[in-house]
């Protein structure tokens, strides 16, 4: 099994995951919190080495840096 089969977001909206504040970051958390591959996620994504913003692995991200969950709603 592939770890996008077992993935909790699978047949989201992927839009949903370029969020980096307001309430639709919560949706797309939401998804994250009953997630099983969150490491490997993580792995996958490499947000770090990509700079990427959006949600994933259960975190935030802009630039490849985690957002504080009080900068969410800025």
């Amino acid at each position: 099994m592939r770890l996008s089969d077992q993935a909790a977001c699978l047949g989201a909206d992927p839009r949903l995951f370029d969020a980096t504040s307001g309430e639709i970051v919560l949706d797309a958390l939401s998804y994250c919190e009953r997630c099983p591959v969150i490491p490997e996620c993580e792995d996958l994504v490499r947000p770090r080495r990509s700079y990427f913003d959006g949600v994933a692995a259960g975190k935030v991200w802009r630039e490849g840096r985690v957002v504080k969950q009080d900068a969410l709603f800025d």
